[in-house]
């Protein structure tokens, strides 16, 4: 059984975990952007490198230099689809806790009535 009290404390350490989880999120947000940042600056670096193959007339295809791209700048596509993973994560833990937020509130509710009739309350 529940008390006043007991989901007063699951809101309190709710707003604790609430900020911990925007800070969480805002940090993985800044990581993303900055591994599809380096990321798109590697396959800029690689597309213009001397190395590329250069799309010709019976010579290299677009499809075969972007390849080739991609593979220089495998690494840094893995890490930024990491960081996006990372990020998301972030978002469902954020929205799990504003769920239960309501939960604790509906519960909160429930208590004080149940509370209130049995002449316990306020």
């Amino acid at each position: 059984a529940l008390t006043p009290l007991d989901v007063e404390r699951k809101l309190r350490s709710l707003v604790n975990d609430l900020s911990q989880a925007q800070t969480a999120l805002r940090q993985a947000r800044d990581l993303e952007v900055d591994a599809r940042h380096e990321y798109d600056r590697a396959k800029r670096r690689a597309l213009l490198s001397e190395k590329s193959p250069k799309v010709t007339r019976g010579g290299y295809t677009v499809a075969e230099q972007s390849a080739w791209v991609d593979d220089q700048c495998g690494d840094l596509k893995f890490s930024a689809d990491k960081a996006t993973v990372v990020r998301e994560a972030a978002q469902d833990r954020l929205r799990v806790l504003l769920a239960q937020g309501e939960i604790v509130r509906s519960l909160g509710a429930s208590v004080r009535q149940a509370y209130d009739m049995a002449g316990v309350g306020s």
